[in-house]
């Protein structure tokens, strides 16, 4: 079931030690996504905005574009406006949802060390009564245990793809804040399955 909604890429590695460095370097730079994003929900998390860096975008930086040129996505391709390294705070609750705009997500833990909370998922029912939360997702307040069909852990060695219109959320009990490096894709899970197994989802002159 997982790999109907999760793909570890085996065939690409990262440097979490790198991403760290940078998170600490730019985390100065953290705004809530609320006053990011139109219709968001103030307090969820935050995003660190590195367009306040002396006009940079994250394109600029190595640490990001060496790791966005790897990826050759159909659709769109990655611009800075669909990467972000997001902040959630210790102890953050993720309520079950499905993203509206981005179809797939490919994600990649910086802290902490272990990749932190691991992603639930659920059985689409759960959306029965759904309620739209913000203006880029719907979901249900809470983890429903009836609905839950496992927990998907990423790696700390290799990005994961997710498929973001799938219900997801994330129960993290833990004083551990979670950061991640988001790089958001417009073509749908499916499609990039067949393009990881064709091979042209990566970019091998990279």
């Amino acid at each position: 079931m997982s790999e109907d909604r999760f793909i570890t890429l085996t065939d690409i590695t990262y440097d979490r030690d790198i991403l760290e460095k940078f998170y600490e370097s730019v985390k100065h730079f953290a705004q809530d996504y609320a006053k990011i994003r139109d219709n968001a929900t103030e307090g969820l998390f935050s995003s660190i905005r590195v367009d306040d860096l002396e006009g940079k975008e994250y394109l600029d930086y190595p640490e990001i574009s060496d790791i966005v040129k790897l990826f050759n996505p159909e659709v769109k391709q990655i611009k800075s406006g669909n990467i972000a390294i997001t902040v959630y705070k210790p102890g953050f609750q993720f309520h079950p949802h499905i993203d509206f705009s981005r179809k797939s997500v490919i994600m990649i833990p910086i802290l902490p060390s272990d990749g932190g909370a691991g992603v639930d998922y659920y059985d689409y029912a759960i959306l029965s009564d759904k309620t739209v939360i913000t203006g880029h997702s719907c979901g249900v307040e809470s983890h429903q245990e009836e609905f839950y069909l496992g927990t998907h852990t990423y790696s700390t060695v290799h990005p994961t793809l997710m498929d973001a219109t799938q219900v997801h959320g994330v129960r993290n009990d833990s004083d551990d804040a979670r950061v991640y490096l988001q790089l958001s894709l417009y073509d749908e899970f499916e499609r990039c399955k067949e393009l990881i197994k064709s091979g042209d989802f990566y970019n091998k002159d990279k």
